[in-house]
């Protein structure tokens, strides 16, 4: 009997949504009359209101996402895009702090500049970075304090607010990150530090490095990887670089 009431109430929930969004749609001859009281009309005004403010507050959201985006494309071509991707697909039942998780994959499908289709990817990755877990990040020091056979034996792995994204144009000025002329970039990897996300452009070198550390479960096979991968010279170079920008930590999984 407690299922079926259950069941009932779902049932009524789902008819006055499916109601709600029909009066929206095709005016307020279609609103439920038992869904509010009062005229249909006062209540048809103020669920049109509700819905505008909903509206609204999903624009802000993505102009929120992406500010650097918005600032490259202008207000109103971003406006346009953010309106269209309302009304793609399933993004309506996206909560406002996932509202823009496809935004990117999106505006790649509508023919924006790569370029801008970078800029998108790598400011959802900031995103994704800030409200990434906590972990305590491998430094030199933790480093320093081991000897050599310890150290070969670490376990390994990404800090959880490491992200990587690949690039497909030049690095975008709306970014803001001073990178010499001559440098080929090739990546962009994220990192949270404390409460600051950090950006730090890659060289093909250095996103090479990067990869190796996702199959890595000790230290020695990331070493082994590296000097595999781009030879001895500057291999353990970029491994401290990525230990001093706080990417790695020990790695839960002590399995060899």
């Amino acid at each position: 009997m407690e299922s079926s009431k259950t069941n009932n109430g779902a049932d009524l929930l789902a008819d006055g949504q499916s109601g709600f969004m029909d009066a929206l749609q095709k005016g307020p001859d279609h609103l439920p009359s038992n869904l509010f009281s009062g005229s249909r009309y006062r209540a048809f005004i103020g669920v049109k209101a509700h819905a505008n403010t909903i509206s609204h507050a999903r624009l802000v959201a993505l102009e929120d996402t992406y500010p650097r985006l918005r600032e490259r494309l202008g207000d109103e071509a971003f406006n346009q895009l953010s309106r269209d991707y309302l009304e793609y697909g399933d993004v309506r039942q996206n909560d406002i702090n996932g509202l823009g998780r496809d935004f990117a994959e999106f505006i790649d499908a509508q023919g924006v500049d790569k370029a801008s289709s970078d800029l998108a990817h790598i400011e959802w990755a900031w995103l994704k970075s800030y409200h990434a877990a906590d972990a305590e990040a491998l430094n030199m020091q933790d480093i320093a304090a081991l000897d050599e056979a310890a150290l070969m034996e670490l376990p390994i792995a990404f800090h959880p607010s490491v992200q990587h994204i690949m690039l497909h144009a030049p690095l975008a000025p709306e970014l803001g990150l001073e990178v010499p002329a001559d440098d080929h970039l090739a990546a962009i990897a994220i990192v949270r530090q404390q409460n600051d996300v950090l950006l730090f452009p890659q060289t093909t070198e250095q996103k090479d490095i990067f990869i190796c550390c996702k199959n890595s479960v000790l230290m020695r096979n990331l070493l082994e990887s590296a000097v595999e991968t781009i030879g001895e010279t500057h291999a353990v170079e970029h491994i401290f670089a990525l230990v001093g920008a706080g990417f790695l930590k020990r790695s839960d999984n002590e399995q060899n």
